[in-house]
């Protein structure tokens, strides 16, 4: 049985770069440390200068290629990870907080 894939929903825009580095690494350490393949959005996009429209467009691929999505408290403050919410949910996928 292959392991349940969980996507990182949080926010990025407009915050410090190595603090979003961070966050979104011990989301993705301690939920692999749980026994779960985990898709962390920072590395399918790799770039920060990559524009909002294009960044979400990569995050939703991925997105919908998962069995879940773990949101990280900061969830809410981000169009981006509310966006991504409402996806999951339309597509059925399990939700979890962290």
């Amino acid at each position: 049985m292959s392991k349940k894939k969980i996507y990182i929903a949080g926010k990025v825009t407009g915050l410090p770069q190595q603090e979003v580095i961070d966050k979104f690494a011990k989301a993705k350490q301690e939920i692999e440390e749980m026994g779960f393949e985990v898709v962390n959005p920072i590395e399918v996009v790799n770039d920060f200068d990559t524009p909002w429209n294009e960044a979400m467009k990569m995050c939703i691929m991925a997105l919908l290629d998962c069995n879940a999505m773990v949101l990280l408290p900061c969830w809410i403050d981000s169009k981006g990870a509310q966006l991504e919410k409402d996806i999951a949910c339309a597509f059925g996928l399990e939700l979890l907080f962290l």
